[in-house]
């Protein structure tokens, strides 16, 4: 019969003893090594050369789109594992090849492995899969993006070997690539302005080439008010007018094909006039001659009197007809003003007024047509608008005054009857009390 060595008995703390363990049974200090060592075990095993590509499924995987590659790239694997890329199934590896199931470096950075891609190999390592039909198909999107790019400012001077200008990372992002209706995207709508700041708001850069700080030209035009101040997501952004991936500035003669897209009427009038049939090629008036390209300002009808002098300062003739053009939308609008003002002061009797704010409102209508009209430079088409408008203000005004003047002559009225009301009584009064005095027997 064998015997059984008993168990030392433990001290506290405090330095008395407790029972003796039972038999067979480790102290808690060798029982804690134990664990701490089979925990480490697989974590041993993966690192042995003899296991360069452990499965997928060890308790150190770290997700299918990163692999383990984010053991040692944190901050790109939580970029990359919010982004859609690895949504779709994107892995680590289909960027930057290697081997993203080990954690070995040898092998993770083995065969088939890029590393970081050269600037210059970023738009053809997109197009991979985003000119393949069949992959971008299910998504339907277009395959022309690489194409378009390298037709662009950016990507022809990238094939002259210029590094420095934007290639896909620089807009969409590189790890953290998001959906354009993603507010967090660096392609949502609000966005887009500051995206391409980056590079065309790089005032040392923009000097660099001789080229203007365009981003801040844009955040001070009515266009950026109107995507910011008011959260109008259909104002212009740098995409809508030179484009996405074929980003380059319009050429001249389609700058009011460019414009033309957001404002119809200023271009159906604008090809009916003057400025597009003098036209030669390409030279000639264009919407930026009067309103600038990235300054744009909200329209000012006081404009129409001066503008015609930055290209006509010696032809007497044209600057008349601007003059002429303003003085006519000038009249009618201070007619119309003046009927709105009798208006509020017709409410305040009170009339009925509903007819007359009606009108005003048609008759502002005109006004605001007669705005792209100017871009016709045809004295007869704006007054088309202008005569209108002035003859409403004409009309409420006048109606208005006869309404007044009525008033006016029922309170003359009133005032009358009632003066000859009191003054009837009064006589009556005096001739009752004449005939009391009379029929008075106290009377001598």
């Amino acid at each position: 019969m064998t015997a059984t060595r008993s168990a030392p008995a433990i001290e506290h703390a405090g330095g008395g003893r407790r029972g003796a363990l039972a038999p067979g049974l480790l102290p808690l200090p060798a029982l804690a090594s134990l664990a701490a060592g089979l925990l480490l075990l697989p974590a041993l095993a993966l690192a042995q050369p003899g296991n360069p590509n452990p499965d997928a499924s060890a308790p150190t995987a770290v997700s299918p789109g990163s692999g383990r590659c984010g053991v040692c790239h944190p901050t790109e694997r939580v970029q990359f594992e919010k982004s859609q890329h690895a949504e779709e199934g994107v892995r680590c590896t289909s960027c930057h090849g290697g081997n993203d199931r080990s954690l070995e470096v040898a092998s993770a950075h083995g065969a088939g492995f890029r590393g970081r891609p050269a600037r210059k190999d970023v738009p053809a390592l997109c197009a991979s899969c985003h000119s393949s039909e069949a992959r971008m198909r299910p998504y339907n999107l277009p395959v022309d993006q690489h194409a378009l790019y390298q037709t662009s400012g950016h990507g022809r001077l990238l094939a002259r070997g210029d590094t420095r200008v934007a290639v896909c990372s620089d807009c969409h992002g590189a790890h953290d690539i998001l959906p354009p209706k993603d507010p967090a995207s660096r392609t949502f709508t609000l966005n887009i302005p500051r995206t391409c700041g980056a590079c065309h708001g790089d005032s040392t850069l923009m000097k660099q080439r001789g080229k203007p700080d365009v981003f801040r030209l844009y955040m001070g035009s009515v266009h950026a008010r109107e995507l910011y101040d008011r959260g109008n997501l259909r104002a212009p952004t740098c995409v809508s007018c030179h484009g996405v991936h074929g980003a380059a500035p319009p050429a001249l003669g389609d700058v009011d094909k460019v414009c033309g897209q957001c404002h119809t009427a200023e271009r159906r009038y604008f090809m009916a006039g003057g400025h597009y049939r003098a036209r030669s090629g390409d030279d000639g008036p264009e919407c930026a001659s009067c309103h600038e390209a990235h300054t744009v300002q909200a329209a000012q009808p006081e404009r129409l009197a001066g503008s015609c002098a930055q290209c006509h300062a010696k032809d007497a003739k044209t600057l008349a007809l601007g003059r002429r053009i303003w003085t006519d939308y000038h009249s009618a609008a201070d007619e119309v003003e003046k009927a709105a003002a009798l208006t509020a002061r017709a409410d305040a009797v009170p009339l009925q007024t509903d007819d007359y704010r009606a009108r005003i409102e048609e008759a502002r209508t005109y006004l605001r047509e007669a705005l792209p009209a100017a871009h016709a430079v045809q004295e007869d088409v704006v007054a088309g608008f202008t005569t209108r408008a002035r003859s409403m203000g004409h009309e409420v005004q006048s109606e208005i005054y006869g309404k007044l003047g009525h008033l006016r002559q029922r309170k003359f009225v009133l005032i009358l009857f009632w003066f000859y009301l009191l003054l009837t009584l009064l006589v009556l009064k005096r001739y009752r009390d004449q005939g009391a005095r009379k029929g008075s027997p106290d009377r001598p």
